[in-house]
């Protein structure tokens, strides 16, 4: 005798758009970054790799906030002086 199972699926609904929730975030992250400058850029690059650790993990991910910060570190290497060279890690500023 075979049992059929019947196999329920999480279905997830949005209330808001995804542009709208990652506008969001970045309004909501803006405040704790500090007074603009190289240092912003530094914590968002420090933010962004624990994000994307979390990613590979799959542990306390969080796709949304991970696009609200790679819009404000485009917003800060927009804002760089032209002639700095831009290098994640600091090193061979010549």
């Amino acid at each position: 005798m075979t049992f059929h199972r019947h196999h329920r699926r999480i279905r997830a609904a949005r209330s808001e758009e995804p542009e709208d929730i990652i506008a969001g975030r970045v309004a909501a992250l803006r405040p704790f970054l500090g007074s603009p400058g190289a240092d912003r850029g530094a914590a968002l690059q420090r933010l962004l790799r624990a994000e994307r650790r979390a990613a590979r993990s799959g542990i306390g991910y969080d796709a949304a906030r991970h696009a609200a910060l790679r819009r404000l570190l485009a917003e800060v290497e927009a804002r760089a002086p032209a002639g700095k060279p831009n290098n994640e890690k600091g090193r061979h500023t010549w």
